[in-house]
């Protein structure tokens, strides 16, 4: 009988799992196609799975993540491949999967849930839903089994499932619940008037607060994983000498790091520590265009010629590693997956066989140690052990260009990171900013040729209609959201002052027309998440994530016509935090003040 039941759980898997491929399959998020061959019976968000779950009146488990989410890769691994935890999954739920990339208003949604209902943050997403599509239970990552105490997938998941079999009725109350909590009033404040003086105050203090931050020993700001901050480093730039000083030091921190990739040129997302000697091993375009924007703004004085090298770094990976054919870009290649744990690292003897006479420099120029350079206190799991993460200098020289040559053609036959080729139009909208500003100020018109031929494929794929509707990723259904539209106006409109492009200024305007048409919200001066109406599965129009940088602050730095009723709300909404505010949000006001 044992058997029976082990071959049907098998067999409705099996079956599950040729339902979700052919749905997922054919989709253009590569996230969503990771999981097309999964045992899971996979929907993609829309109106067939919502109608599917009223329809069965069964709950549903929504789960969100990312392509270059780790810890989604996890889940999909560990738990989600397991044909036994699928057959269980796929006959009490409705399962549905959102790629928090495509469909940012629909991470938005449940994001408040888990941060002010369940008091969690993090990603990817674990939520399960009434039929209705309102969250009555929600976790961020869950291991597969119970982790120093705390619930694994299945306990979760099965206290979810008995909860709503023992009583719908509680589950719908409490999913009601929630709903009220998230409903903003009806009638919020309008928002202060711009008052330069406050808005000063506030910048002063909040400058203040990071400079507290900032440490003086290896650059940067902030607790561990240590972030780059470009929009905080374009802030204090702007600032006091010792606010100015601090964002220098950073930079240069930066340039002579493991963050940056001495072979390629590229910044990785992050340190993993302190020294910024680990990087997190992944590299997005949206990373290229905002570190390379802020080198841009600090090439100047002693630092010019080292800083600019560093912005054309980013940018010539951006166009070398991540651009496709016709102009269009890859939005990340990810390197965090177990397989790809020794990609960007090197044993001595590597070197030695490869560089010959110049391996001694060499080494000594990129931190290379005989037995690795991370100690084992900063790598418990010994994924580092015995090999070398390069380390960038400051500037170059004709041989160490040469030998990083070379490394990176041997570094290029190994099995390569995954790549999510689909960029958002927010991400093309910044790396157009970068690129036209590296062609004006850097006075090389191969960056200008590059951010021509950008704006040209972003018209093509992007844009719907002519009066400046923009889709959010090259051949999605899905439109743009606030952020894209801010962001690629931005892009426009540096890339219509640096080409005398009247055309391009005059897309600039429509797409924040569009964008205020859309999601601006004039009782509270903000962008929010979703269009009026949002949408089947939508309660609520949601706040968008403060992934930066911001719709707002993107606005204003685009030189919206609301730009002043944004910056004023944004000012007010400072004032009402005690939360340290983001870069973004500094240097948009600051951006605005300066006006």
């Amino acid at each position: 009988m044992k058997s029976l039941r082990l071959l049907l759980i098998w067999a409705a898997a099996g079956l599950a799992s040729g339902q979700a491929a052919e749905r997922l399959a054919g989709e253009q998020s590569a996230f969503l196609r990771q999981y097309a061959a999964s045992p899971v019976d996979w929907m993609p968000w829309g109106g067939a799975a919502v109608a599917r779950a009223k329809s069965e009146q069964k709950p549903v488990f929504l789960f969100i993540g990312s392509f270059t989410s780790e810890l989604a890769g996890d889940m999909r691994r560990q738990t989600f491949s397991n044909p036994k935890n699928a057959a269980w999954m796929n006959q009490h739920f409705i399962c549905v999967i959102v790629d928090r990339d495509e469909r940012p208003d629909v991470a938005a949604l449940y994001e408040s849930y888990v941060e002010l209902v369940r008091q969690v943050t993090g990603w990817p997403l674990n939520i399960w839903l009434t039929p209705d599509f309102e969250p009555y239970e929600g976790a961020t990552y869950l291991s597969p089994s119970e982790d120093w105490g705390a619930p694994g997938f299945l306990k979760l998941a099965d206290q979810a499932r008995s909860a709503w079999a023992t009583s719908p009725a509680a589950c719908r109350r409490r999913a009601h619940e929630a709903v009220v909590q998230l409903t903003p009033p009806p009638h919020p404040p309008p928002p202060a008037a711009w008052d330069a003086g406050k808005a000063r105050t506030r910048l002063d203090a909040d400058a203040a607060a990071w400079l507290s931050a900032y440490d003086p020993q290896t650059g940067g700001f902030g607790d561990i994983p240590r972030l780059p901050e470009p929009e905080l480093i374009r802030f204090m730039l702007r600032r006091s000498a010792e606010d100015r000083e601090a964002a220098l030091r950073t930079l240069r921190a930066l340039a002579t790091s493991a963050v940056r990739d001495p072979l390629d040129g590229g910044f990785f997302k992050h340190g993993a520590d302190a020294a910024w000697h680990i990087p997190y091993q992944q590299k997005t375009l949206s990373d290229q265009a905002r570190i390379a924007l802020a080198y841009l703004d600090a090439a100047k004085g002693a630092d010019r010629r080292s800083f600019s090298e560093c912005a054309r770094g980013a940018l010539d990976f951006a166009l070398g590693r991540l651009a496709l054919p016709g102009g269009l870009f890859s939005s990340a290649e990810d390197a965090t997956g177990d397989g790809y744990a020794g990609y960007y690292t090197w044993a001595s003897a590597e070197i030695d066989a490869a560089l010959g006479a110049d391996a001694a420099s060499f080494k000594e120029a990129h931190g290379v140690q005989a037995d690795g350079n991370i100690p084992a206190s900063d790598d418990p799991s010994a994924t580092y052990a015995h090999r070398n993460i390069l380390r960038s200098t400051a500037e170059q020289t004709d041989r160490d260009r040469r030998d990083c040559a070379l490394l990176l053609a041997l570094r290029g036959r190994r099995p390569a990171p995954p790549v999510d080729t689909r960029a958002t139009a927010g991400e093309y909208g910044l790396v157009l900013d970068a690129l036209s500003r590296a062609g004006a100020e850097l006075h090389e018109p191969r960056y200008l040729d590059a951010a021509r031929r950008t704006l040209g494929a972003a018209r093509a794929a992007l844009l719907v209609s002519a009066d400046g509707s923009l889709r959010r990723m090259p051949g999605s259904a899905v439109g743009a959201f606030a952020d894209d539209y801010a962001s690629l106006a931005l892009g426009c409109r540096d890339y219509a002052a640096a080409a005398h492009d009247r055309a391009a200024s005059a897309l600039a305007g429509r797409l924040l027309a569009q964008m205020d048409a859309r999601y601006f919200d004039a009782a509270t001066g903000t962008y929010l998440g979703a269009p009026n109406p949002p949408g089947a599965g939508f309660f609520i129009r949601p706040v968008p994530a403060d992934d930066p940088p911001s719709a707002e602050s993107l606005a204003i730095c685009a030189g919206s016509p609301r730009a002043m009723e944004v910056a004023g709300a944004l000012s007010q909404s400072l004032d009402d935090s005690s939360a340290q505010a983001p870069g973004d949000q500094l240097l948009a006001l600051a951006v605005y003040a300066s006006r």
